[in-house]
């Protein structure tokens, strides 16, 4: 009796999972101003531009790259959703239609986030090795938001 239970409970489980393959899902990338882009805008060196893009760019702008397995349910529906919410926090690709007096504080968020390892987030690093941030990396990083700080008059917090 318990074999026929756990076999028909199998076979409901591949039901689903084959059904939620065609539950659609959005990953369309808006489209976007190039001007508007902060590695535009900063004017941001070629090394610092290949970090953010391998680093922050899949979540936090519109330029993300699907990978072949955000085409498979259910992980599709976490990896649309953690993207939707990053776009929301801080979308890279509309930084000059951010209120440029908020600027110094979305880079100064940016550079404690990073420093303390809260981005990019641990899942995103396993499945993406050239997105680990390294002492060397973050030094990197850090550098280039002070210099980019350093353009803007600074607003009392």
């Amino acid at each position: 009796m318990m074999k026929k239970v756990i076999k028909y409970f199998l076979w409901a489980v591949l039901v689903i999972l084959v059904a939620i393959q065609f539950v659609p899902v959005d990953r369309e990338n808006p489209v976007s101003d190039k001007n508007n882009d902060l590695l535009v805008v900063s004017q941001a060196p070629e090394d610092v531009q290949q970090l953010m893009r391998s680093a922050c760019y899949d979540c936090h702008s519109n330029e993300t790259v699907w990978p072949k397995y955000a085409y498979v349910a259910p992980i599709s529906f976490v990896i649309v959703e953690h993207v939707e919410e990053g776009r929301e926090h801080l979308n890279f690709s509309d930084w000059a239609t951010y209120d440029r007096e908020d600027h110094p504080s979305i880079l100064k968020h940016m550079k404690k986030a990073i420093n303390k390892g809260f981005m990019p987030m641990e899942g995103y690093i396993k499945l993406h090795a050239d997105a680990e941030m390294t002492e060397e990396r973050k030094a990197l990083l850090n550098s280039w938001i002070d210099s980019v700080l350093e353009t803007y008059n600074p607003v009392e917090e």
